[in-house]
């Protein structure tokens, strides 16, 4: 029983720190600061990306796509790489703007 709520705690403070990055970047990036414990949850755009050329090498494999659907799945995966490497850069940007700030405070 203490591992099935290890796991939901687990999972409710990732998805907890998620929507926080989402919708809060700045202000979530800010309590990362306070607590260092939740600085990997900065890195998981780069979890996503690497989970979307898992999963496009895979259905690759597995699914035969052709004419105008393969046009379309590749503006699909390549809007996807951008928006995830833009927003890895954007809290990557955050992170080291704040800990300068806090550096620069002490």
């Amino acid at each position: 029983m203490r591992k099935r709520v290890f796991l939901l705690y687990t999972g409710y403070i990732w998805t907890k720190s998620l929507l926080g990055i989402l919708f809060y970047p700045r202000s979530y990036v800010r309590t990362t600061i306070r607590r260092p414990v939740l600085l990997p949850v900065l890195f998981s755009p780069l979890i996503a990306l690497a989970l979307l050329f898992i999963a496009a090498k895979i259905s690759s494999y597995l699914i035969s796509v052709t004419g105008i659907a393969r046009e379309a799945v590749a503006i699909f995966l390549s809007t996807t790489l951008i928006s995830i490497l833009f927003w890895q850069l954007l809290l990557l940007y955050l992170l080291v703007s704040y800990l300068f700030a806090l550096l620069k405070k002490e």
